[in-house]
């Protein structure tokens, strides 16, 4: 069985799209939970301050936001996806 180069090119395009939408993603995913962790403490913050009337909220567990966002197998899946199209181009350039 013969490979051909447009072949390759093909699977390296894909390989490309596909790990960028999952880099994409997590960087969303994580970037989300941090804004929610920023504006909870700011809010903890803010009414903390003198002249505060009304009732204290305190948002607790903030943190366990961004610890359930840090997953790491769909960002290494997506770095495997670059390298892996970056390989493929080389092969097809090789052919």
């Amino acid at each position: 069985m013969v490979i051909e180069a447009d072949n390759l090119r093909i699977l390296a395009a894909l390989s490309s799209v596909g790990g960028s939408v999952l880099l994409a993603w997590r960087v969303k995913r994580i970037l989300e939970a941090l804004t929610l962790v920023v504006g909870g403490h700011e809010l903890n913050i803010q009414q903390l301050m003198p002249g505060q009337t009304g009732d204290i909220y305190n948002l607790g567990n903030l943190t366990a936001h961004v610890e359930r966002a840090k997953g790491t197998g769909l960002l290494v899946a997506g770095f495997l996806l670059l390298a892996a199209s970056g390989g493929l181009n080389l092969w097809a350039l090789l052919l």
